[in-house]
């Protein structure tokens, strides 16, 4: 496919968005469903089993047990980015109205509304229930924390509005101040990924994300501060790979199903580059580069279909094919990123503004979700388009 052939694409699944208001199911959100809420008797692993069955159901069974739609902050973040790198590269003032529009609507769906923080945070919008603990809905994060202050950032970078800078600086305080410090030296930090929770797994994407936005919060405020904290959660996630350099999700990596999983790992990588970039301290550059390496070998097919994990190949997820855009786009291996987006767009694409779920051994799971398929391939192509134009111009 051509650069016109994916800027239709892009411009197709941001107009369904906006067609939508952004909203639709989630990959987690059985427990929108009265039915499940009602049958699983408020027991946590009643709420994780039939969490699981909805999420692995091979069709979408949620229409058949009322989940009710809603719009996920997280992706409310993502369909803002697109739109803001689509408004950078065309300069068509709708894309910025849109953009505003869910920035805007992140500043007024700020978790503090719901429980006492010291700063800006969001949460998913719909209850969940993982291994470790139960989130009722809006209950705030650090990685849905860190999409919204990256969208922010982004917006007022290219927008001019201090308002978003404000919001994006008080996620700051949220992460230093509400989300528990397992560990911490003078070379080193993990923090928890919710607040007020004593049982939590030591979450490894978690802190990096956390790092990359801290770094880029301290190079615009010019607060030593924050770059120090950042050099300490992303040195906890440099010593926490393995030998071989990938991640396991969890430090301790009998804690969960998940072995070197496609897109944590991807953005683990996004954020170790985004931090070298932020602070240009280029110390764990050579990790980054071998780790890119393990990414590509080992988490892609040679014809750019994104694997589930390092040891198992299905299902073949969207999430995982656009996390691989963006990390190898990211990376200037411009080829491979376009390799994956075009495998995308022959076997995932659906021709109406949707991406379809995920593609399994003998079937295709052609359901869209808002977030997981569509949030996340705007952000992908928008970022595809971004880089090539700018590598062509040099």
């Amino acid at each position: 496919m051509t650069d016109s052939d994916f800027g239709r694409v892009l411009l197709a699944v941001l107009d369904r968005g906006a067609q939508e208001e952004y909203s639709g199911y989630s990959k987690f959100d059985a427990l929108e469903s009265p039915l499940v809420h009602a049958l699983s008797f408020n027991w946590w692993l009643a709420r994780l089993l039939w969490t699981q069955v909805v999420m692995r159901a091979p069709v979408n069974i949620r229409p058949l047990l009322r989940v009710r739609k809603g719009v996920n902050p997280k992706g409310v973040a993502l369909f803002a980015r697109a739109n803001l790198t689509t408004y950078e590269m065309q300069r068509d003032e709708e894309y910025a109205t849109r953009a505003r529009w869910l920035l805007d609507w992140l500043l007024t769906h700020d978790s503090r509304a719901r429980g006492s923080y010291h700063g800006s945070c969001w949460g998913y919008h719909h209850a969940w229930q993982s291994p470790g603990f139960y989130a009722p809905e809006y209950f705030p994060n650090c990685v849905v924390t860190v999409f919204a202050a990256e969208a922010l950032i982004h917006g007022y970078r290219l927008l001019g509005d201090a308002r978003y800078l404000t919001a994006a600086r008080s996620a700051a305080d949220f992460i230093q101040r509400d989300l528990t410090v397992f560990f911490e030296d003078d070379r080193q930090k993990c923090i928890a990924y919710v607040p007020n929770i004593p049982r939590q797994f030591r979450v490894i994407n978690n802190n990096a994300l956390a790092g990359a936005l801290l770094a880029k919060l301290g190079k615009l405020t010019g607060e030593i501060s924050l770059t120090q904290q950042a050099s300490k959660l992303i040195e906890f996630v440099v010593q926490n790979r393995t030998p071989y350099d990938a991640w396991y999700y969890t430090v301790e990596p009998g804690q969960t199903l998940i072995t070197h999983d496609n897109y944590h790992t991807g953005g683990i990588l996004d954020a170790l580059l985004e931090y070298e970039q932020a602070t240009g301290d280029t110390r764990h550059h050579t990790v980054y580069t071998r780790a890119l390496a393990y990414y590509r070998d080992n988490l892609f097919l040679s014809s750019g279909a994104p694997k589930w994990m390092n040891d198992k190949t299905y299902p073949m997820d969207v999430h995982g094919a656009a996390q691989g855009i963006l990390t190898f786009a990211f990376a200037g291996d411009l080829e491979f990123a376009t390799r994956i987006a075009n495998w995308t767009h022959r076997n995932l694409y659906k021709g109406d503004g949707n991406f379809a779920y995920q593609k399994l051994r003998w079937y295709t799971k052609r359901f869209t979700l808002m977030r997981w398929c569509n949030a996340w391939m705007a952000r992908a192509l928008s970022v595809l388009l971004q880089v090539g134009a700018r590598q062509r111009i040099q």
